[in-house]
């Protein structure tokens, strides 16, 4: 069978119906997508575009992903389909959440594979020209102390300093036009955060998406505070991938030189791509989905489908208890 794809819909003002066993997007004058609803899986929208009643009935049905995002790529929601509701399972979610102890098992886990794949992105990124020995190092005494932590407040100022450390590194081995003074992100202010927090969004809503799969509630987190419209949960699951999935992708694109300053708007301090440049982005974005990878030596699979699995087993540690394993690159 033809493998399942990602459609992004930019077009400002299509309409999305179902015919048959088919999607069609399109607005008064034209059709942009013909495509038979059994290859899609996720379908995001940006900005002002409608859906047709019975299309929601027949996406719901058929299980497939509706997320839904500004021009300027802010996460706003996600429609999805309720038979994967369990109440079991979030009661002991909730339960599991009030456990400290399990809380802090976990976000160590999150946060020393984290950095694990921050560390692996560096190793494998460095250029020749540019000295990163200091910050590997200090990245890998961070990684070694995790284990020592003895609450969540002290995991997140390992974490951050640990970003801070990783980001002072990626900006010297972006090649780059671009200015690139760390990680800035309400507003992103330089193209490169823009890129970088764009790529984050999208992760973001496929762990949400992926998380209501499986049953837990995505609002519902372990290692992120929760509060009020933010799915800390997909942070949590989110942050194993930021590096692997999105940093390489934007740094990829950057050295590549698939853009320049023309691919951007600049509205005061804030910096998004243009249309054209979008699409771009998300062409590429959706190919990395698809790249097959190794997982702990034993089997390959796609991202897309990683994230699935990940999904799965944080499942599974909240229903058991037992330890979950985050994805570490190389391993």
């Amino acid at each position: 069978m033809e493998k399942r794809i990602n459609l992004f819909i930019t077009e400002q003002g299509a309409r999305l119906k179902v015919n048959g066993q088919r999607l069609f997007v399109q607005n008064e004058k034209e059709t942009f997508t013909d495509i038979p609803l059994i290859h899609l899986r996720q379908i995001v929208i940006f900005g002002n575009a409608t859906i047709t009643p019975s299309a929601v009935s027949r996406l719901l049905t058929e299980g497939i992903f509706v997320s839904f995002l500004t021009m300027n790529g802010r996460f706003i929601g996600i429609l999805l389909p309720p038979e994967h509701s369990d109440g079991m399972i979030i009661k002991m979610q909730v339960k599991r959440s009030e456990d400290e102890l399990f809380r802090l098992t976990l976000a160590k886990e999150i946060v020393s594979a984290k950095i694990h794949n921050s560390l692996a992105l560096l190793l494998k990124k460095r250029r020749k020209k540019v000295d990163t020995e200091k910050e590997i190092a200090e990245l890998k005494r961070v990684e070694d102390t995790i284990q020592e932590a003895t609450s969540i407040k002290e995991l997140l100022g390992l974490e951050g300093t640990a970003s801070r450390v990783y980001f002072s590194v990626m900006n010297r081995i972006f090649d780059s036009e671009f200015q690139f003074d760390g990680r800035k992100k309400h507003p992103a202010t330089d193209p490169l955060n823009a890129m970088l927090s764009f790529s984050y969004t999208l992760l973001y809503s496929i762990c949400f998406s992926f998380l209501h799969v499986v049953g837990l509630d995505p609002y519902i987190g372990f290692y992120h505070e929760m509060r009020k419209g933010h799915a800390s949960l997909a942070s949590d699951l989110s942050e194993e991938f930021r590096s692997y999935i999105c940093d390489s992708l934007v740094l990829r694109l950057v050295n590549q030189k698939y853009f320049d300053k023309d691919a951007f708007t600049y509205t005061g301090e804030s910096v998004f791509f243009t249309k054209e440049a979008m699409k771009l982005f998300l062409k590429e974005w959706a190919t990395n989905l698809d790249r097959i990878v190794n997982v702990d030596g034993s089997f390959n699979t796609s991202l897309w489908h990683l994230i699935e699995l990940q999904a799965q087993n944080l499942r599974k540690s909240v229903l058991t208890g037992e330890k979950y394993s985050a994805f570490r690159s190389g391993e």
